[in-house]
């Protein structure tokens, strides 16, 4: 019997670790056309974490389908191979043939929850922060010898003489304020300048008031900015909104329903994908096409009750409910078939 659940959980695991780079795969190429295109100038390593965090964005819907087609793939690999009518003639019964099975849905629930909680939200809004400080800094190394640049709608630099991060003779103008900044020397650190030697001029309603400085740091901020919405928050965030019940509280109901309902399929899909391979008397095509339809009703149904939960409109116990119903019922249809 160990070696039975020994060769199931490897099976399952290799075909699910396999599905999952294949996904990764496809979602990098996908999202390389959505990069901003100043994110080609980055550097190599910052390109690279960028591709990384884009795909831990997407990586609960990746385990979702790689988990549920693995299960699906090896149950019609033990059918397709006879290895099924071997472990019943020894007289394994179907209960004790989905004890792995259950145990590896059970370890999948609690993974599902770290990735929806923690792992996505987290990466979401890593990405955010990341790509602003990486356009805000290509700008700044855009910057040009002895000519007027302008950073923004209301930032103009001009340098004499520009070396990496460091400036001679600088001027800057702040068209909102309008401030100019002359110094003698400056380097830029991300998106901060540190001045030396220069002088403010402000202006007031007789003219202008002068500020002579030796050192002073000035922040250039442009107009791109990345921002994350509601459903990137963190979890504390989200429970403190629905506490206070501020003004945003059916959305933050929603994300945490969304967030914390991830893991209910898995419980069902491990012992549902096993019986779609094993009972589908068609080929490898049909049971992955049954996999990925259901899995695409359940993405429909996730859709639209998280949107109708958000406005308010139902409980989320309701959605928990068609979650039960809609998979337990797929479960005990392709368990009892023949």
């Amino acid at each position: 019997m160990k070696i039975l659940y020994k060769y199931i959980t490897k099976g399952i695991l290799r075909n699910f670790l396999i599905l999952l780079a294949v996904f990764s795969i496809v979602i990098v190429s996908s999202q390389l056309l959505h990069l901003p295109s100043v994110m080609y100038h980055a550097d190599l390593n910052s390109f690279f974490k960028l591709l990384f965090l884009m795909n831990l964005s997407f990586l609960k819907f990746q385990i979702l389908f790689a988990f549920f087609l693995s299960t699906a793939l090896f149950g019609f690999s033990m059918r397709e191979n006879r290895e099924i009518y071997a472990v019943y003639s020894s007289g394994i019964s179907k209960f004790n043939l989905i004890k792995p099975i259950l145990f590896i849905s059970i370890v999948m629930f609690f993974l599902s929850l770290v990735v929806s909680l923690l792992l996505v939200p987290y990466a979401n809004r890593e990405r955010a922060d990341f790509i602003t400080f990486n356009i805000k800094r290509y700008f700044l190394d855009s910057v040009q010898e002895k000519n007027f640049f302008q950073l923004s709608n209301e930032i103009t630099v001009y340098t004499e003489k520009k070396d990496g991060n460091r400036f001679e003779k600088i001027f800057i103008y702040n068209n909102q304020e309008g401030q100019t900044i002359t110094a003698e020397e400056a380097f830029f650190d991300t998106t901060t300048f540190f001045l030396k030697k220069g002088y403010i001029q402000i202006p007031d309603k007789h003219g202008f008031n002068i500020i002579k400085f030796e050192s002073y740091r000035f922040n250039i901020d442009v107009d791109y900015l990345k921002k994350f919405s509601i459903e990137d928050y963190k979890n504390s965030d989200l429970i403190n909104i629905i506490k206070n019940k501020s003004e945003n509280f059916n959305k933050a109901v929603a994300v945490m329903t969304d967030r914390l309902l991830f893991g209910i399929p898995f419980l069902f899909m491990g012992i549902l994908g096993f019986m779609i391979g094993l009972k589908t008397v068609r080929g490898k095509d049909t049971v992955i096409a049954i996999s990925v339809l259901i899995s695409i009703v359940y993405l429909i149904l996730n859709f639209y009750f998280i949107k109708i939960i958000g406005k308010g409109k139902i409980d989320p116990t309701i959605y928990l409910a068609v979650l039960l119903i809609y998979f337990s019922s797929l479960t005990y249809f392709f368990y009892r078939k023949t």
